[in-house]
């Protein structure tokens, strides 16, 4: 099965009493577009290249928590069919 590489934003959550959930907003598409990568280095180049609008979407995702970005990183994913 191959794999393609996905966005994810690491969040921390600034207020304990909100952590009630998964802490990571998997970016699964731009421009009403699926998002996914064939090689890390896409995907890491896209990331780094669109990091505030990937910021931005992962806090407004998590509001009203008090957030902040810890990281974006690339995962790798089984392919999907159709995808």
């Amino acid at each position: 099965m191959s794999s393609i590489y996905v966005i994810a934003v690491l969040m921390l959550i600034l207020d304990p009493a909100h952590i009630d959930g998964p802490n990571v907003f998997e970016v699964t598409s731009a421009d009403g577009k699926p998002l996914h990568f064939e090689t890390p280095e896409s995907c890491m180049e896209y990331a780094h290249e669109n990091s505030l609008n990937l910021a931005r979407a992962a806090i407004q995702d998590f509001m009203p928590k008090p957030t902040m970005v810890q990281g974006i990183v690339c995962v790798k994913k089984p392919k999907q069919v159709g995808v």
